[in-house]
């Protein structure tokens, strides 16, 4: 798949960011339509960004180059996943926060308990991979745009 696109530059991480809306991610599964993202900027931009201060060996992914997947445990609880994107050798990545599971609803329900259909891949940034997978560090298939996967 082309991942071009991804590679606009980190100060535009915003726009990448609004372009991944819509989208899907397909895991074990379960296929989830992504309805919220952050945009997170590099190395002394966005001191939210985990590349703030540069690279470290948890953050070198985030360098480059676009299109891999940078995956996080936060809380001791949700494994979080975002997509790297920016120029070759600058950090940025877009977290994938919620969505909405379009296919695979039964599993989703089984890795997610008791909580309405609607709240299946959302709520904190970590849930919507919980619904996607009981695994750790799942690798979803890219989707090829709104509506489409593959």
């Amino acid at each position: 798949m082309d991942h071009s696109w991804l590679r606009a530059p980190a100060a535009h991480v915003a726009e990448t960011a609004r372009t991944l809306l819509g989208w899907e991610v397909a895991a074990n599964g379960v296929r989830i339509r992504l309805t919220e993202v952050e945009a997170y900027a590099g190395t002394g931009v966005d001191p939210a960004s985990h590349a703030h201060r540069g690279p470290t060996p948890r953050t070198t992914v985030m360098f480059g180059p676009a299109g891999h997947a940078y995956t996080y445990f936060v809380f001791g609880m949700h494994w979080c996943l975002n997509v790297v994107c920016g120029g070759a050798g600058e950090a940025a990545a877009v977290l994938l926060r919620a969505g909405e599971v379009v296919e695979g609803v039964d599993l989703a329900r089984k890795r997610r308990g008791e909580v309405a259909d609607r709240d299946l891949a959302r709520g904190r940034p970590g849930w919507w991979s919980r619904s996607a997978s009981r695994r750790r560090r799942t690798a979803p298939a890219w989707s090829t745009g709104p509506g489409r996967y593959c």
